[in-house]
């Protein structure tokens, strides 16, 4: 076996080893210099046990198409070693060059209002642009808009798993997850086939804040994961930003309070380039055609709103507002208080 196979599946079969953890297999790796000392290290019997699972999941991976990053591999992204608990192993799908910087992670609650939405896709559509990574964790509502934008951009994004790569949640995101592994990146720490547990989506969240330069908590009530990601940020010496929410919506408590604390202030999307230290002229603007003509023609026909734009557009909602939104940023449309669409400009 080449020495840097060998070298993937002995530091594989140290995460294996029951109790060792993501700390304890880097303690071994720093103490024995490698990764085949350190797993000799190991009593017999545990370590050909873990030795036949890091085979399995070397096999499954295969099976999915997806494959594993270690520690100290030029595959494996160079940020997420600023973490004092870097996983030793990740477990990839897609283009790893989606994860490179400049990158943004793009956070909020599940439970996001119509608003939050919007603001996430705004966001996501323009730093994609821009040539920004979008970073999110593929949850319901501020994390999948955020992708749907990335990707409706043209753009690079990276979703962070709280599963196993082959494991479809939330099922409604199961096309997303599919197109993001086709045209991004899907990243975990969880083994295929593994559905994950309350723990590992709050464990996931110091990856997404390790991924990005800028953290911005769009909407997020008290307690929600997205803190968790600002928080992580945070200890990384990284920028946090927040979007101003409603102060009487449950959804937004968490966020408005960071804007008592330490985050910057979003009040335009250009806000956030600011803080990347990206010139807005750079971003390339689309033309209209695919999915953006067909959703103007739409709003030629009459449609007002995001439902009858994707049912004359042959698109799923998510997928029409996503369009939207970046007709938007290009300010041929515009949201009424309502939530109706507009034509701003007449375009031939």
């Amino acid at each position: 076996m080449h020495t840097h196979l060998q070298e993937r599946r002995d530091v594989m079969a140290l995460r294996q080893v029951a109790g060792l953890g993501d700390v304890g297999v880097a303690r071994l790796l720093s103490l024995h210099g490698n990764a085949t000392r350190a797993l000799m290290s190991v009593a017999s019997e545990r370590r050909d046990q873990a030795l036949r699972e890091a085979d399995r999941i070397l096999a499954d991976l295969q099976r999915i198409g997806g494959e594993a990053l270690v520690s100290g591999s030029d595959r494996y992204p160079a940020r997420l070693l600023e973490l004092s608990d870097a996983p030793p192993v990740l477990y990839a799908k897609g283009t790893l060059a989606s994860a490179h910087p400049p990158a943004v992670a793009i956070v909020g609650t599940r439970a996001a209002s119509a608003y939050g939405v919007r603001v996430a896709r705004a966001i996501a559509t323009a730093c994609a642009r821009a040539g920004v990574t979008i970073v999110s964790g593929l949850a319901r509502g501020i994390d999948g808009a955020a992708h749907e934008a990335a990707l409706a951009a043209g753009g690079r994004t990276v979703a962070v798993l709280g599963t196993g790569l082959d494991v479809h949640y939330p099922r409604a995101h199961r096309e997303l997850q599919e197109r993001i592994a086709r045209d991004g990146l899907l990243l975990t720490e969880q083994k295929p086939g593994d559905t994950g547990h309350g723990g590992t989506f709050p464990r996931r969240n110091r990856l997404i804040a390790a991924l990005a330069d800028l953290t911005v908590v769009v909407e997020a009530g008290k307690g929600s994961g997205a803190l968790i990601t600002a928080d992580h940020a945070l200890e990384l010496n990284r920028t946090v930003a927040c979007v101003p929410n409603a102060i009487d919506q449950v959804s937004s408590l968490g966020s408005n309070a960071l804007l008592k604390m330490h985050a910057e202030p979003i009040l335009a999307v250009d806000d956030v380039l600011a803080l990347l230290r990206i010139d807005r002229s750079v971003s390339t603007h689309v033309s209209l055609d695919g999915d953006a003509a067909r959703c103007w023609d739409a709003l030629k026909q009459g449609a007002r709103d995001i439902d009858q734009v994707a049912a004359a557009a042959r698109l799923r909602p998510r997928e029409a507002a996503a369009v939207l939104s970046a007709l938007e940023i290009d300010g041929l449309v515009h949201f009424g208080p309502s939530g109706q669409v507009h034509p701003s400009v007449s375009v031939s």
